[in-house]
């Protein structure tokens, strides 16, 4: 089972995605669950690179709106681009978090992304982060 852990920038539109999925009947089909912070332990404030190395250790998949990248050092992309190895898992980020609850064709895509990134995670191992639904369609 992939655990998914939504940031909590991104709550509610991780639960839209997996509200997508669980209506499209997916989510029986799928070895993937979300999960929130509070449920994991975590602070809502908690540092990138807590969260970052939280979500390595345990084999979680972090889904993101995209945390500041203007922290220099404390950024989640400098988090990322330091620590990442070949067998970490990627940080999924949702490319437009407002599209999400506005507009469901996008939900579908951000959510069949994220199914085919489970369904391959070996594939993506090593990539830092990964975009939904994907750059085109942001």
């Amino acid at each position: 089972m992939q655990i998914i852990l939504s940031d909590h920038n991104c709550e509610g539109q991780a639960d839209a995605i997996f509200q997508t999925l669980r209506h499209r009947g997916f989510i029986p089909l799928l070895p993937m669950e979300l999960l929130f912070f509070p449920q994991v332990g975590l602070h809502p404030k908690a540092s990138d690179r807590e969260v970052w190395h939280f979500c390595q250790a345990r084999g979680y998949l972090l889904l993101t709106g995209n945390r500041t990248a203007s922290d220099g050092a404390k950024s989640l992309e400098y988090i990322i681009n330091t620590f990442v190895k070949e067998d970490s898992l990627p940080v999924i980020t949702i490319g437009n978090l407002r599209r999400i609850t506005a507009d469901p064709d996008y939900c579908w895509r951000c959510a069949e992304n994220l199914a085919e990134i489970v369904l391959d995670l070996d594939r993506v191992r090593g990539t830092p982060r990964l975009y939904i639904p994907g750059h085109a369609d942001h």
